[in-house]
């Protein structure tokens, strides 16, 4: 890595958050900052709090928190079951989904008229979600951890 002499930081590669194409909302020029992923998030229920979850994955971090955010909310899925649901990451013009996504949703997709790249990797490569789900009613809390990543999930 590079250090800057009395900044006492190592720079990392985020400049590929950058859009190289000059012109754009996002593209490289003198002076200007890049745009962070980080996404620590609480969703709250009620004024309280109610899912709390954050994850480390560069670029996609933010993409992959909202993905668990909807499936929790959405489609009502448990902590882990919503940090585990197959991604997909569109930043660009090509749609990029998780192995465990079907090749025929990626057909699908192509003839609406998308690009899709579809991984060789079942888990991974789309920020790994780790969150906390807060169940008042039976008074719990329902942890979720991405399982391409270290951690367990409890419920206590």
């Amino acid at each position: 890595g590079v250090i800057t002499p009395g900044l006492g930081f190592m720079y990392n590669n985020c400049m590929n958050a950058f859009d190289p194409v000059a012109g754009g909302p996002n593209s490289i020029q003198p002076g200007k900052s890049r745009v962070t992923g980080m996404s620590p998030t609480m969703v709250c229920k009620g004024g309280r709090p109610y899912f709390i979850l954050g994850a480390p994955g560069g670029t996609r971090i933010i993409t992959a928190v909202l993905q668990a955010i909807l499936n929790v909310i959405d489609f009502r899925m448990s902590a882990q079951d919503a940090v585990s649901a197959p991604r997909f990451d569109c930043q660009r013009e090509i749609i990029y989904l998780q192995g465990r996504i079907p090749a025929s949703t990626c057909r699908a997709l192509e003839d609406m008229g998308h690009k899709t790249e579809r991984s060789f990797l079942s888990y991974g490569g789309f920020g790994l979600v780790h969150g906390i789900l807060i169940d008042e009613d039976q008074g719990i809390l329902q942890g979720g951890a991405d399982p391409a990543g270290d951690g367990m999930p409890l419920t206590v």
